[in-house]
């Protein structure tokens, strides 16, 4: 595996940042893109950025005619021949995806391995429009790649043991924690933020935080708060991501009109400017309380506390309800789930660790607590066998 070529379709955002992390692995890398004079520009910039890294006393001056042959970037397919390994990471068309990795199918050896890095698209779909799918699954880095450890290996219908395990190794190459999981639909990881993120605009429908009190609120328990998340994702894009997610899996959790709200009036994010904050000279500020409310919300009693222990009590409950769920559907694993949301928000304490400490019972008893007050987005009936399955407290 050392020093195995990677192939690479793509060098957008996510392609960019795949690249970085490939540059700084024992592993050697063709970066694929469409424009050939796109193609001879990143070569020159790349011959440029090595010269000067010889220059700085980065690396052996004698190295350097080894490094310019581990990178290189072409608009020729052809050139992706010698790969092992090709990670698919362009914009998320379904039929783009499909036609690109027919064409790299045709151009690598047999025994080489292919993997997408969509977060949207089933590996398994996609792997059907192929003629090796044993040797194809997903390979999902998370945004921003720089500030997340983990790599989501996701394991398609016909993903052979093998594929799974030279996919393991290369997250490891990478210097990347691999979380292997069972294809359902889109990304488990992102998957665990749904109940956190739609608990947090409840609560802005409601008039009991602002965006800057939930954040301030979460800072105490993680890094990275659900208001700046879904700010940085973009709004416009959570929204088809959340679509898709309460139409898959069995969350008993409404649409949050704040989301419809903000998508209708082009507040998208950080980058648009507007959001759940509004950016003044790139700070984030809370909008006028009454733009987030929503006086036709049925989720939220008017009698629900709102000291920051209970605001804080049900996010927190809501990023356990997302990992005792996946995990009672079988899809991955109690503790990999926890690692992974633990690194993508992160959490200062372990979920699994805590969920174990407080056992079954106990958090049965919470969430029974929170279901008679706000609904069935709490009911554990859906999580019973995993509840179970915990430890009792010590």
């Amino acid at each position: 595996m050392r020093g195995m070529r990677v192939g690479l379709l793509g060098y957008g955002k996510m392609g960019r940042g795949i690249f970085s992390l490939l540059a700084e692995s024992p592993l050697q890398a063709t970066v694929f893109v469409r424009d050939p004079a796109k193609a001879s520009d990143a070569n020159r910039k790349l011959e440029k950025r090595l010269q000067r890294a010889a220059a700085g006393g980065l690396f052996p001056a004698e190295e350097l005619p080894q490094r310019q042959a581990a990178y290189r970037f072409t608009s020729d397919l052809q050139e992706l021949a010698p790969c092992d390994l090709v990670i698919e990471s362009v914009v998320e068309d379904f039929d783009l995806k499909v036609e690109l990795l027919r064409r790299v199918e045709n151009v690598v050896a047999p025994a080489a391995f292919l993997a997408t890095n969509s977060s949207s698209f089933s590996p398994t779909r996609l792997g059907e429009q192929l003629q090796r799918p044993e040797r194809f699954g997903g390979f999902h880095f998370f945004h921003p790649i720089q500030l997340t450890s983990i790599v989501e290996i996701i394991v398609g219908r016909q993903t052979s043991p093998e594929t799974v395990e030279v996919f393991r190794q290369t997250a490891r190459d990478l210097r990347r924690t691999p979380l292997v999981v069972r294809d359902h639909s889109g990304s488990a990881i992102n998957v665990l933020l749904t109940g956190l993120t739609c608990e947090a605009l409840y609560m802005l429908e409601a008039g009991q935080a602002t965006p800057s009190k939930i954040e301030e609120i979460i800072g105490k328990i993680a890094r990275l708060g659900p208001c700046e998340a879904l700010d940085t994702i973009g709004l416009t894009f959570y929204s088809q991501v959340l679509e898709r997610t309460l139409a898959a899996y069995p969350f008993r959790l409404q649409f949050p009109e704040l989301l419809r709200k903000l998508v209708r009036d082009g507040r998208d994010g950080k980058y648009a400017g507007k959001g759940l904050f509004v950016y003044r000279d790139d700070r984030p500020c809370d909008d006028d309380p009454a733009y987030y409310r929503n006086p036709l919300q049925t989720h939220t009693p008017p009698h629900a506390p709102n000291d920051d222990e209970s605001l804080s009590e049900r996010l927190l409950l809501q990023v356990y309800y997302g990992i005792l769920l996946l995990t009672e559907l079988e899809i991955g694993t109690l503790d990999d789930f926890s690692l992974g949301i633990q690194d993508m928000v992160g959490l200062k304490a372990n979920p699994a660790e805590n969920m174990r400490r407080m056992g079954g019972e106990r958090l049965r008893a919470a969430f029974e607590r929170l279901a008679a007050l706000y609904g069935p987005r709490f009911d554990p009936a859906p999580i019973a066998r995993t509840l179970s399955a915990l430890n009792a407290p010590c």
